[in-house]
């Protein structure tokens, strides 16, 4: 009988702990469809934002803003939840080479936000050379977006002195059913096209022109069975 109750209860407790971890991964996921949903806004307002950005001996200074107040808030709320993902080292857009080499270095960032009326000023150092490197190519990058709007989004960028000319021509970075073939990023149900022959499911609308340009770069055959 006793036995009987140990194993309930450590049935109880596993039960209990595998609810929690599940509530867990639910928050973060919840974390990254917020934070894209951020970035996707900001993307297709991009000619609202103006940016400038300059080097310094140990990293950058940027000044983002907008007039827009809508736009304003956006960025603010962005750029705070990057701070606490490279505090955290929770990478976002892992299958870009060089997002995915800053959040690598996250411990190696000093990162200071300073919010303006219309946006914010952000001074982003190292004492580590390389990642002083990583930091302003990830400033270009972000430059390049709000030039590029949402097209900049499915643009890979090269670490400092390497190169992304020689990846495999396939591109692909998730199945096209949970995760968006172009950027990797968790779907959204009610963005979809068929592309042939088979129905696929995208992160935004933009992604979706990209993949029917050149279905073979980002779409795996079906494996015949």
């Amino acid at each position: 009988m006793f036995l009987q109750r140990v194993l309930a209860s450590g049935l109880v407790f596993s039960v209990a702990a595998l609810t929690i971890s599940q509530g867990m991964q639910a928050d973060m996921d919840t974390g990254h469809a917020a934070d894209m949903a951020k970035i996707h806004a900001l993307l297709g307002d991009s000619s609202k934002v103006k940016r400038t950005t300059k080097n310094t001996k140990n990293g950058i200074i940027s000044v983002t803003e907008s007039t827009d107040s809508y736009v304003a808030k956006l960025i603010k709320e962005h750029v705070a939840a990057m701070q606490m993902r490279l505090k955290d080292g929770r990478p976002i857009r892992e299958w870009d080479p060089l997002f995915a080499a800053v959040f690598e270095h996250h411990d190696k960032v000093k990162l200071i936000i300073a919010n303006t009326k219309n946006g914010v000023v952000v001074t982003e150092t190292s004492q580590d050379a390389q990642v002083v490197a990583l930091i302003q190519a990830h400033a270009i990058a972000v430059n390049g977006f709000v030039k590029d709007g949402m097209a900049g989004m499915h643009k890979m960028h090269a670490i400092p002195n390497q190169s992304v000319s020689n990846l495999s021509k396939f591109v692909g970075k998730g199945d096209g059913i949970k995760t968006c073939p172009v950027t990797g990023e968790p779907i959204v149900e009610s963005v979809s096209a068929v592309i042939d022959g088979r129905t696929i499911y995208f992160c935004c609308p933009g992604c979706i022109g990209t993949v029917k340009k050149n279905p073979g770069a980002y779409l795996k055959p079906l494996v015949k069975k």
